[in-house]
């Protein structure tokens, strides 16, 4: 059963971030093996990787992944085989020496003054270990969870017929997997733990997730009582130095536990995750709420900060580098601002990150993103940067179920009908609308660089010139002097609203559009755009620039 936690109401934008972590940086199992020497990786080049996230990042804290598939990645164990895909065996020559890659990273990180954590994906699905599911298909069939397919399209033929995903409802999965951490937690110095839930998050059989959330919080109760004792036991290093030089006197340390789940908390507990019960019951540090894919500008994360901040437990949600799967938008120093700002706004204690590696990309952003780092760090710095990007789009298709879907969707046949798209911006507006000014030159997907000014932009797919609306913010008509249209040939227009207060506010904003008059039939059928529409006028995507003149002084 959940435990029932007091929580407190949420006023955006009134709390500020507790602690000083305020970024965790998960770094899947591949993330840094194609920067490493083929075919013999060096420790000094991972060492070198761990300053670079230290000193160009800023990092607090490193979260490096080191079991997934049933795999280890950076270490060796007798209880499970090593990443066996190609990149990975670079790391079995200093394996074979006596060295475990993770301890190298583990010294590093401590120099550097970061934490380190051994991630820990619970279900990953690429479909990479075939050989290990192909014999326990034989030997106990029940471990596996074959309703689930790989989620790689070029996974191996054997993980489509055999599976690849495990069953945690069966307690011999469960043991295995806690007999992998217990030797994790007290064989190296690690700071804690993180379980990583949305790569993937099918745990249990198809149709008990929800009705299992007991077994999984049963586990996590184990983790950390493990955890707790292995805290209280170890030394650091704790194994020999490769020198042979004298460990250090033991210490007692608390190591920490951090999930990484899905950004509504009815979700995680339909999947068979009980948040309300990890935190109530002390049993986790951090939550990095999460989508599997996106950065989603629109999440609310009031819920699991109410949760978290009547026990000691913080927030970090994540970012990631791409907008939505159709959008083919990649995500830019402004856009990174305005994400994290929502998040302070929303009471988080900082941000996370997930597939995003800017430390090694080439281009002329590189320097942008990570200078852009330290900014995140600091609500104050966000507050008075140069400029943030609001972006809002549906993040997956229609085929995925478990998010609410931001759009209008106005039939001309129903004159008079508004529809409505909520959309979250954490700022302070001016008291004085004004009007950007929009090069006509500018492509339509890279509004920053098309409005000198701030604005709410949203793109009416399927309107036409002739057609009459009304534009409202907060329930309040934008008079036709504080719009700017912008008609792209052979495609839809964008409409720019002036950003003031009021109508707009700190937090959650509705814009409202409504058809008063529809344009005449013979205008429609002349058009391309009102056919490709299906008739109906739809906006799934809005966008907010917000631009600080003092900060461009």
């Amino acid at each position: 059963m959940a435990t029932n936690v007091p929580t407190q109401a949420i006023t955006l934008g009134s709390m500020k971030p507790r602690g000083t972590r305020r970024f965790i940086y998960n770094s899947d199992p591949s993330n840094t093996m194609c920067h490493l020497s083929d075919p013999v990786a060096r420790p000094d080049e991972l060492r070198r990787i761990v300053r670079l996230y230290a000193g160009e990042g800023k990092i607090d804290t490193l979260v490096q992944e080191i079991f997934s598939q049933a795999m280890t990645h950076f270490w060796r164990t007798d209880k499970c085989s090593h990443d066996i895909r190609p990149p990975h065996q670079r790391l079995v020559p200093m394996m074979d020496d006596g060295l475990m890659p993770v301890e190298v990273l583990i010294d590093e990180c401590h120099k550097q003054g970061m934490e380190f954590l051994a991630g820990w994906r619970m279900n990953d699905r690429h479909g990479y270990n075939h050989p290990f599911f192909e014999k326990l298909s034989r030997e106990k069939p029940e471990w596996i969870l074959t309703d689930y397919k790989p989620s790689f399209r070029g996974a191996p033929p054997e993980s489509h017929k055999y599976g690849c995903s495990l069953n945690y409802a069966i307690q011999e999965v469960r043991d295995w997997l806690l007999s992998l951490m217990e030797e994790m937690a007290n064989r190296f110095d690690i700071d804690g733990v993180e379980f990583n839930f949305t790569r993937g998050p099918e745990c249990f059989p198809r149709g008990e997730a929800a009705e299992s959330r007991d077994i999984m919080t049963g586990f996590l109760r184990q983790v950390r009582e493990m955890l707790n004792e292995a805290g209280k036991k170890r030394s650091s290093p704790m194994t020999p130095n490769p020198d042979g030089s004298k460990s250090p006197e033991r210490r007692n340390r608390n190591l920490l536990l951090g999930v990484r789940v899905f950004q509504q908390v009815e979700t995680c507990t339909k999947l068979g995750f009980d948040i309300p019960a990890w935190i109530g019951e002390g049993l986790v540090d951090y939550v990095a709420p999460s989508d599997w894919c996106f950065t989603n500008f629109n999440a609310q994360y009031e819920e699991f900060v109410s949760l978290a901040r009547a026990r000691d437990c913080c927030v970090y949600p994540e970012v990631q580098p791409r907008l939505g799967y159709q959008a083919g938008i990649a995500m830019r120093p402004a856009r990174y601002r305005a994400a994290v700002r929502n998040f302070y706004g929303a009471g988080a204690d900082g941000f996370s990150t997930q597939n995003f590696n800017p430390f090694y990309q080439e281009g002329a952003d590189r320097q942008d993103i990570l200078d852009c780092l330290k900014e995140l760090k600091s609500p104050e710095a966000l507050a008075a940067s140069a400029d943030r990007h609001y972006v809002f789009l549906p993040l997956w298709g229609d085929d995925i179920k478990i998010y609410e879907r931001q759009e209008i969707v106005l039939s001309r046949k129903e004159i008079g009908r508004r529809g409505e798209f909520r959309c979250r911006i954490c700022e302070e507006f001016p008291a004085e609308p004004i009007l950007p000014v929009i090069d006509e030159g500018t492509l339509i997907d890279d509004v920053t660089a098309a409005n000198e000014g701030s604005g709410l932009i949203f793109f009416p797919l399927g309107l036409l010139e002739d057609d009459e609306i009304t534009v409202d913010i907060n329930g309040k008509v934008i008079p036709p002097e504080q719009l700017r249209w912008k008609w792209y040939h052979g495609w839809f227009p964008s409409c720019t609203i002036a950003l003031s207060s009021p109508p707009f506010v700190y937090g959650d904003n509705y814009l409202g559009v409504t058809i008063t008059k529809p344009a005449d039939e013979r205008n429609k059928r002349r058009s391309e755009i009102y056919e490709d529409a299906g008739g109906d006028i739809r906006i799934e995507r809005v966008e907010c620039v917000v631009r600080d003149p003092r900060a461009a002084e």
